[in-house]
């Protein structure tokens, strides 16, 4: 995701031009929904609070010290604010955290293993969920994960690891035979 035309991008955005704004916009905006989405568990709410992200970083560009850092600056944005319409949602009870997902009729077919998995991924601490959206849900790699994140990629394979242990430790009843991972 970083390039020198990024870095070019940013300047121009960061000198008001909003064509190179909504460049970047194109480039992040699935990752900055993933990011949302882990924290909402509402696809709608998260293009919400990632378009509100945008908003966000369009206005305060100009507080962005470090170009190679746009997407971690952005990610914290859309983080802040899912974690915001998160408490608020909470407060309010405008939708119950269990329907942590809009229902299809697709949705209505899907298999109950699926939603048991669905439902223990949104127990798991943020941070490990916002990896497994991200690359899981948004196909992103390692090194994409790691750039937007701020973190080694070791440190995303750790997360991933993390996960699919206390994923395999819900699933697994006492008492089985244990699975490696």
């Amino acid at each position: 995701m970083k390039d020198n035309t990024e870095q070019n991008l940013v300047q121009a955005a960061s000198n008001g031009d909003a064509d190179s704004f909504g460049r970047l916009c194109e480039r992040y905006y699935s990752a900055m929904v993933a990011i949302a989405h882990s924290q909402l568990a509402d696809r709608s709410l998260a293009e919400d609070a990632a378009q509100e992200a945008f908003f966000v970083a369009f206005r305060d560009i100009s507080k962005l010290k470090n170009a190679n850092h746009f997407g971690r600056w952005l990610a914290k944005i859309s983080r802040n604010i899912a974690s915001d319409m998160a408490k608020a949602r909470r407060r309010n009870k405008l939708f119950p955290i269990e329907n942590y997902d809009s229902v299809s009729k697709d949705e209505d077919k899907e298999d109950k293993n699926v939603e048991v998995v669905r439902r223990i991924i949104s127990e798991l601490p943020v941070k490990i969920r916002e990896v497994i959206y991200l690359r899981y849900y948004d196909k992103m790699s390692y090194q994409q994960i790691s750039d937007i994140l701020g973190i080694s990629q070791e440190a995303v394979n750790g997360r991933l690891r993390r996960a699919k242990k206390l994923i395999a430790k819900k699933l697994l009843p006492k008492g089985s035979v244990e699975v490696k991972l």
